[in-house]
């Protein structure tokens, strides 16, 4: 038997179209409660009480929507009909509704008996107990905890109850959106409406999809933008620098051709860090970044990052601290320079040329930790919870870069089973990261293992 249907009616009501049950015929009248708000002088969708159908024989629903000329004047309606009986469109109602957090059918016989409900626990259960009478009057209230909704299914003899936690129902919405929700979930069950109300879910769901889809196009926007100027400068300045010089070698001095090949080093340089972060980060989220992991001094490591850093900034003071004795983690020595970099070159960025940055390395309980201070701007309190976010960079100050040297820097850490963290202040920021602490080594280190991140 069929469970859904549709009808064409024009502005009277009358049949004209649609796949009718025996017995119904296309001249007819509509019998459905409500439908002359439909076709009125401000025809508007709704929402038809549960009755019997003229496209199925079972109890159903009925969604109309008004169809209108030029002007605006009712022409006549669609009407679908969807079954709302308990063993067919009760089952998948009740099935997709599991998938909610907090909201609840509730379906009760006229015993007063949970004969329905998304909650598989109430089932045939006193609903009493519930906080609910067993012959709840339609209508809508609130409690202190609960927006609930209830209808009369007279076809059946039941009573239909929808509650939710107010909070969740209402939570991350603003005020109109709420408030016509609202409206539409007490006409939607006030109306015999239970289809109505996985529609406005799937509408709020569909939205906030959208929304989110929304915002990683614009960061993928905002990200081509960010790449394809960071290439370009480092690309023009390398080029720029290489043509001088060959154009006139001849009649520069040492000195010139020296700051001449520097400046397109530290173009390559740059050109070469974007590149690597680009392709890093592919390689981080198809899970293909490998690592080889060995017994790794990390006093030794933030000394050389210290030592190629002060190379680039040689009016930067950079001041190292290390515990006296070696703090070893079992690591990546690499990887833990890539992060080191990225930390550098982010204290770099984000603070003035002659301003120190501050390395200090200890051992605390289990961990041995790196810490990085400048003495920056800061990073505004609302952003430092996305710091390690890809694509973000630092909106207090005109910072250059892709917004992924941090980024990649957790996933590193992440995959090390260690932690990173940022504090901020105005006047400085310190990113701190962690790693598990293992002995010194009394003997040579183990043959390094290469392994690979797992996949996502």
């Amino acid at each position: 038997r069929a469970r859904s249907g549709a009808v064409l009616i024009d502005r009277n009501g009358i049949i004209v179209n649609g796949v009718l049950l025996e017995g119904a015929k296309v001249g007819d009248r509509l019998q459905r409660p409500e439908i002359d708000r439909v076709l009125g002088p401000t025809p508007k969708p709704a929402v038809l009480p549960v009755a019997p159908g003229v496209t199925t024989a079972v109890p159903t629903t009925a969604f109309a929507f008004p169809l209108t000329n030029a002007a605006g004047q009712p022409i006549g309606a669609y009407v679908s009909e969807t079954d709302v009986s308990p063993d067919s469109a009760f089952s998948s109602i009740l099935k997709e509704l599991r998938s909610g957090k907090t909201g609840q059918y509730i379906f009760v016989d006229d015993r007063g008996i949970v004969a329905g409900s998304s909650d598989p626990h109430l089932q045939a259960t006193p609903v009493r107990p519930l906080g609910l009478s067993a012959h709840e009057k339609p209508g809508f209230r609130r409690t202190d905890s609960y927006v609930i909704a209830v209808d009369d299914l007279p076809t059946i003899g039941w009573t239909a109850i929808f509650r939710q936690r107010a909070s969740e129902f209402e939570g991350g919405l603003t005020g109109p959106l709420r408030s016509a929700l609202l409206l539409l979930a007490v006409a939607a069950v006030l109306g015999g409406g239970l289809m109505f109300f996985l529609l406005l879910r799937r509408l709020r769901a569909a939205r906030e999809e959208q929304r989110r889809l929304a915002e990683i196009n614009a960061v993928r926007e905002e990200f081509m933008s960010i790449v394809s100027h960071e290439l370009r400068t480092p690309v023009t300045g390398l080029l720029g620098f290489l043509q001088t010089t060959l154009d006139h070698w001849d009649s520069m001095s040492d000195d010139d051709r020296r700051a001449a090949l520097t400046r397109a080093s530290t173009n390559a340089r740059r050109l070469h860090a974007l590149t690597r972060d680009v392709l890093d980060t592919a390689s981080i989220e198809s899970g293909e970044l490998t690592y080889v992991f060995e017994d790794v001094d990390i006093n030794a490591e933030v000394a050389s990052a210290a030592t190629a850093a002060q190379d680039l900034q040689p009016t930067r003071p950079i001041s190292v601290s290390t515990p006296d004795d070696h703090a070893w983690a079992r690591a990546d020595p690499e990887r833990v320079q890539q992060i080191l970099t990225n930390l550098l070159d982010n204290a770099a960025k984000n603070s003035a040329p002659e301003t120190p940055v501050d390395i200090v390395v200890s051992v605390a309980g289990r961990e041995v930790q790196v810490a990085v201070t400048d003495r920056g701007a800061g990073i505004p309190r609302e952003e430092i919870s996305r710091v390690f976010d890809k694509f973000v960079r630092g909106r207090a100050t005109d910072t250059r870069g892709t917004g992924l040297g941090l980024y990649i820097c957790k996933r590193i850490v992440d995959a090390h089973g260690g932690r990173i963290w940022a504090t901020s202040e105005p006047g400085g920021t310190t990113l701190t990261f962690a790693l598990p602490v293992v002995p010194a080594p009394t003997e040579p280190p183990p043959a390094a293992e290469p392994v690979g991140t797992p996949s996502e």
